[in-house]
């Protein structure tokens, strides 16, 4: 097997960690199946929370955005950090939860009256 030589060696050590990705958070807990192993590159999420907060965000908690066709939910804190991410699947089954239980932390999405 070959040696990697010291350019990619300088490579790897100049990675980021707003460049690592960030892995969905579920951990299949309700459904008896195993941790989720889609993610997100870290600077997606980051943009996303960075947008909420000039719009004025100033408390930690849970948003929704887009990436990539899907619809993430992320989770700020109020220092600018990321506490993680549900991928579209697992947002979607959480936010099922959380309207069947009333939980008041996500709006539900606003109807749309749909004319002929």
């Amino acid at each position: 097997m070959d040696r990697p030589n010291r350019a990619d060696t300088v490579k790897v050590q100049e990675i980021t960690a707003i460049e690592l990705p960030l892995r969905c958070v579920s951990n299949g807990y309700l459904s008896g199946g195993c941790s989720c192993d889609q993610s997100i590159p870290m600077r997606a999420v980051a943009a996303a929370w960075g947008r909420e907060r000039e719009l004025g965000r100033r408390q930690a908690g849970f948003f929704h955005f887009a990436w990539h066709g899907g619809v993430w939910l992320g989770y700020g804190l109020q220092d600018g950090r990321i506490r993680g991410v549900y991928c579209p699947r697992h947002s979607s089954q959480r936010d099922q939860r959380s309207f069947a239980t009333g939980a008041p932390e996500i709006a539900p999405p606003a109807e749309i009256a749909l004319s002929a």
